[in-house]
């Protein structure tokens, strides 16, 4: 996780705190052309992997299908620095303080019954933490209604 510029915080901890308290992350794939597509997506971390829900079809889940190296971003922007705070002409002195966690990996659509109702639920917990629903169960319907994508960290910064 990167903080405030070149501070790297490598605390598993922080990072899970940080990653739980965000609710848009951003999926990075490679589309048909060779080009770099990037979806804001909501997501939850858990057991070491990311996962999003989605459609059953669609540009991401067939470039996924395609190529599984992905990249996976969330930020959050703290405050920006005038460059007058540094010397009142000088405009590339302009800076913004954020804090980002930037995830390279291979990403894969999830099958598994019991793993997508997991994922589900873990997104359901994060997004609607006052509750108020019928938790998700491996037999039911809706699972073939959606697709899972997962994510499998091989670097976190």
């Amino acid at each position: 996780m990167q903080l405030l510029g070149r501070l790297e915080i490598k605390s598993k901890k922080k990072i899970q705190e940080f990653l739980d308290s965000e609710h848009v992350g951003r999926i990075a794939s490679i589309d048909e052309k060779g080009f770099p597509q990037i979806i804001p997506m909501n997501f939850v971390f858990l057991n070491d992997a990311i996962y999003m829900h989605s459609h059953t079809r669609g540009e991401k889940l067939e470039n996924v299908r395609r190529n599984q190296k992905v990249g996976f971003e969330v930020d959050r922007e703290l405050e920006f620095l005038p460059s007058y705070f540094e010397d009142p002409n000088d405009a590339s002195l302009a800076d913004t303080l954020y804090i980002s966690v930037v995830i390279k990996g291979a990403g894969s659509i999830v099958d598994d019954k019991d793993e997508k109702t997991l994922a589900l639920n873990g997104l359901m917990k994060k997004y609607q933490p006052e509750g108020h629903y019928e938790p998700i169960k491996p037999d039911m319907e809706v699972l073939d209604e959606v697709a899972i994508i997962k994510i499998v960290p091989d670097s976190i910064r």
